[in-house]
């Protein structure tokens, strides 16, 4: 699997465990909208009750995500543009962790891309 969505060390339950968040902040509600793909395939909604599993994704597609953080040096991505709507992605490895934030106005179209098809993760 690819190095930035790989799990090589057993975390304690304190720990952040890996996996990818993403979701979208902001807006006339301000209602958080936020999603977790864990090292496993399985997409969570996350919710301020807590977190609800909502699909399941398959090896092969996890590892096309990693290949994209790859692709994109995700790990090394400077971007904190935060707007009236904000969109993350926060990455949690056993080599890194990183959070990117942009808005609608960002040209990153990489980021972007990236997002959508984390997006697509949550439909079964």
């Amino acid at each position: 699997m690819a190095q930035s969505c790989s799990n090589k060390v057993k975390t304690s339950s304190g720990s952040p465990q890996p996996g990818i968040q993403f979701g979208r902040t902001g807006g006339f509600t301000n209602i958080p909208d936020e999603y977790r793909i864990n090292d496993k395939g399985q997409v969570f909604r996350i919710t301020r009750e807590g977190s609800t599993q909502i699909n399941d994704i398959s090896g092969k597609e996890m590892k096309s995500i990693c290949k994209i953080l790859d692709t994109i040096d995700f790990q090394h991505l400077q971007m904190n543009e935060p707007g009236n709507i904000s969109y993350y992605i926060k990455v949690i490895s056993s080599d890194y962790e990183k959070s990117v934030t942009w808005n609608d106005q960002t040209s990153n179209s990489p980021i972007k891309d990236l997002y959508k098809k984390l997006l697509a993760t949550i439909k079964p």
